[in-house]
C-alpha cells in the first residue's frame, strides 16, 4: 500500500502544528464515492517496559468481516505526549504497518479521532489525506465536543457538538450497558456514513470487529516483547483521548 502524500516526520511541536494547519484544508468530509467492499482496522500498543511501540492492521471483507490480511510493525516513540498531536507520536509505526499491506482496503478505521479534534485534523483525518482514501476515527474517549444523553440500545447515536456548534461526529452505542465510542469522519466520508460503518461492524463487543482484532493482535505483540526484553528507556504512555 502506497502513500499519496508524504512529509518529513518531526519531533518539533511548532513544526507539527504548521503541518496540521497546511493539511487541514485538504480534509474532505463528504459521502463516499462508492460502497465499501473491504475495511481495515488499525491499532497501536505501547510497551510497559520501555519506549517500544507496536502497530497492527487487519483487513476484512465488508460487510461479512472475513479476515483477508494482517500486518504488524514495531518502532520506538520519538514524539512526546501532547493532546491533539497523536499522528506525530503513533504515525510512524502505523505508516510502517500500512505500507506492508499488499493491497489497499476501501476504508481504514483508526482507534483515534478524525475531525473531532481541536484543529479538525486528528490522526484518522491526517492519515486519510496522506493516503488519499476514506478513513474513520473511532475513539474510546472524546477529545472535544459535547453530546446529549444516549439511549442504552445497540446502534443508538447522538451528535457530538464542538464549542462552535459544528457537528464533529457521533457518540455511538456499540454495546448495551457500556460507554459509547466517539466516531468521526476522517477523510472522504461524512459523519453519518462513518457511524453507519462502525455500527455495521459491531459484533457484540464495544469495539467494532476490525479494531477489536487489531487490538488483540497488537497487544499480543506487546506482551511477547515485554516478556523477553529488559527495560531500556523510560515509558511515556499513550494518549487515550486521541
Amino acid at each position: 500500500m502506497k502513500f499519496a502524500r508524504i512529509h518529513q516526520w518531526t519531533t518539533d511541536l511548532k513544526e507539527a502544528a504548521k503541518i496540521q494547519e497546511e493539511l487541514v484544508n485538504l480534509v474532505e468530509i463528504r459521502k463516499p464515492d462508492k460502497e465499501f467492499e473491504t475495511i481495515a482496522g488499525a491499532d497501536v500498543a505501547y510497551s510497559k517496559r520501555d519506549e517500544a511501540v507496536f502497530a497492527s492492521v487487519v483487513v476484512m471483507k465488508f460487510p461479512e468481516l472475513v479476515p483477508l490480511e494482517k500486518v504488524r510493525a514495531q518502532s520506538y516513540v520519538n514524539f512526546p505526549y501532547v493532546p491533539g498531536f497523536l499522528y506525530f507520536r503513533e504515525g510512524p509505526v502505523l505508516a510502517k504497518a500500512l505500507e506492508r499491506l499488499e493491497s489497499a482496503p476501501d476504508v481504514v478505521m483508526f482507534d483515534a479521532n478524525g475531525i473531532a479534534h481541536p484543529k479538525r485534523i486528528g490522526l484518522a483525518s491526517h492519515f486519510g489525506v496522506m493516503l488519499d482514501m476514506p478513513t474513520i476515527g473511532c475513539a474510546k474517549k472524546k477529545l472535544i465536543g459535547n453530546f446529549m444523553t444516549l439511549d442504552d440500545e445497540l446502534g443508538a447515536r447522538t451528535p457530538l457538538e464542538a464549542d462552535d456548534e459544528d457537528i464533529v461526529g457521533y457518540a455511538v452505542r456499540t454495546r448495551v450497558g457500556v460507554k459509547p465510542l466517539f466516531v468521526s469522519a476522517g477523510h472522504k466520508i461524512d459523519n453519518e456514513n462513518a457511524a453507519d460503518v462502525v455500527t455495521a461492524t459491531t459484533r457484540g463487543y464495544r469495539l467494532p470487529e476490525p479494531l477489536r482484532i487489531a487490538h488483540i493482535l497488537v497487544n499480543k505483540m506487546r506482551r511477547n516483547y515485554d516478556s523477553r526484553q529488559k527495560p531500556q528507556r523510560g515509558h511515556q504512555g499513550r494518549d487515550q483521548r486521541r
